[in-house]
């Protein structure tokens, strides 16, 4: 049975966008027209690919394993149209990025903007965990990420080491030194990242191993708070060193006695790593770590 390719654009689009409505627009159709598209998908091989009672448009796990194929057909598609046109320039379209941090992406977004402003960009930021499945779901086409697993499905190259610092509130008793000792964690109150972020994990195994019990730990969402709330006295924090701002209320220090750092890397899914914006931006980051 042939399968009709404009109702897997139909299907793809709304994929993608998670919207019907997106998706038409997208694709320049009417809302009707592309729901038919999609319907008549569905009906054709006897599948549900969409959920469609929640507010946002969600995909089966049907929907989902056809996405990750529909990815790749077109994928594919626009390499051929990248090779026939001349793949010497940098095509026109969309770059979209996920970054665990602001700090080290921005500057490279400032630099490939000034090189390829044809290129539109679109940036999400989040915990390593929630950004490595926006990559593996081809919702994002490169990523910044902090100790990435190894995972056969992605090209990953290594960018530069990034040590970890204690954040302590300025007039906190350790402050005084010029490094504090990990024994001195023991029974501190500290102030973690939500569960996914990787300076989380790089404290949590060094505390470990180190076997230090710390006392209670207060989770909240994201660095920005974290600081916050070491700057208002509710325990010691940690950050990497390359995302440090200037706050009066903050003290951060080295750790002595220990080697906790995170690794940073930038990656894609390895099969689209020749893209020309996606190759653009990783040889751009590479360049900018060396």
């Amino acid at each position: 049975m042939r399968i009709n390719l404009m109702q897997l654009r139909a299907f793809h689009a709304v994929a993608t966008q998670a919207s019907f409505t997106l998706a038409a627009r997208t694709l320049g159709l009417t809302q009707p027209t592309l729901s038919q598209s999609v319907k008549a998908l569905e009906e054709r091989y006897g599948v549900l690919l969409f959920e469609r009672s929640s507010r946002r448009v969600q995909p089966t796990e049907m929907g989902r394993r056809l996405f990750r194929l529909t990815t790749r057909l077109f994928d594919t598609e626009q390499e051929a149209a990248t090779l026939l046109e001349g793949s010497a320039q940098l095509a026109r379209g969309l770059l979209q990025l996920g970054a665990d941090s602001p700090y080290y992406v921005m500057p490279l977004i400032a630099e490939f903007d000034r090189r390829h402003p044809q290129v539109e960009i679109r940036l999400s930021i989040g915990n390593a965990g929630a950004v490595l499945e926006d990559l593996s779901e081809a919702r994002l086409d490169v990523a910044l990420l902090s100790n990435p697993p190894v995972d056969p499905r992605f090209h990953i190259v290594p960018l530069y080491r990034d040590p970890v610092r204690l954040m302590l509130p300025a007039g906190h008793p350790l402050a005084e030194a010029e490094t504090v000792p990990v024994a001195a964690l023991a029974g501190q109150r500290l102030v973690m990242r939500e569960t996914g972020s990787m300076t989380r994990r790089t404290v949590e195994r060094g505390l470990a191993e180190a076997e230090i019990a710390p006392g209670v730990v207060f989770e909240v969402m994201g660095r920005e708070a974290v600081q916050e709330a070491v700057a208002l006295g509710l325990g010691l924090g940690f950050i990497s060193a390359g995302e440090i701002r200037p706050d009066p209320r903050i003290a951060v220090r080295p750790l002595a006695d220990c080697d906790w750092h995170t690794d940073e890397y930038v990656l894609c899914q390895r099969d689209r790593r020749r893209f020309p914006a996606i190759r653009a931006f990783i040889d751009l980051a590479v360049t900018a770590a060396a």
